[in-house]
């Protein structure tokens, strides 16, 4: 199993129930560890098994449960991505 740690910004969460949401999504997804939602800083913090899942099966369960999860790709800066996020 390749275990990978990563933390995506959640976009267009609007209160604590919308993390629980996104969290209890984010952990049903397969290959998923752990999930944590972060309201406050508009942040998941998941760990997963690379060799099951990817960010973009993540980004398509967050999307299923009525959100968007920021998924940097090759073409995107770290600045593009605080600057998308803050107009969340």
């Amino acid at each position: 199993m390749a275990k990978v740690k990563k933390i995506f910004p959640v976009l267009q969460m609007g209160c604590a129930a919308c993390a629980a949401r996104v969290e209890k999504a984010v952990q049903e997804a397969p290959g998923v560890v752990s999930a944590a939602v972060n309201f406050a800083s508009a942040n998941l913090s998941v760990e997963y098994d690379s060799a099951v899942t990817s960010p973009e099966k993540l980004r398509e369960a967050v999307r299923r449960a009525g959100y968007d999860l920021l998924v940097a790709d090759e073409g995107t800066s770290p600045d593009a991505l605080d600057e998308i996020q803050k107009k969340k």
